[in-house]
């Protein structure tokens, strides 16, 4: 793989940060999937990963098109409450 990207590639810790989750959550998505949510990293010599430079613009992204609002709850009626 080239890499045209002035930007560092980024650790698979870096990343697990960025996303809230624990590095081995990334390794066992990327055993299974064949990528992290799309991210594909580089496998180093020594065995380590390294992501793409534009990882946390991607999961930032890929986020934004994800997300749902959380459903709004209907609101209690306290009427029919038994009163002791």
């Amino acid at each position: 793989m080239s890499n045209t990207d002035p930007r560092p590639r980024i650790s698979t810790e870096a990343l697990a940060g960025f996303a809230q989750v624990k590095p081995p959550s990334i390794r066992e998505r990327l055993s299974r999937t064949g990528s992290y949510f799309g991210l594909i990293p580089e496998r180093l010599p020594n065995g380590r990963l390294s992501w793409p430079p534009d990882s946390f613009e991607r999961l930032r992204e890929a986020g934004k098109n994800t997300h749902r609002p959380t459903p709004k709850r209907k609101a209690r009626d306290d009427s029919r409450a038994e009163v002791r």
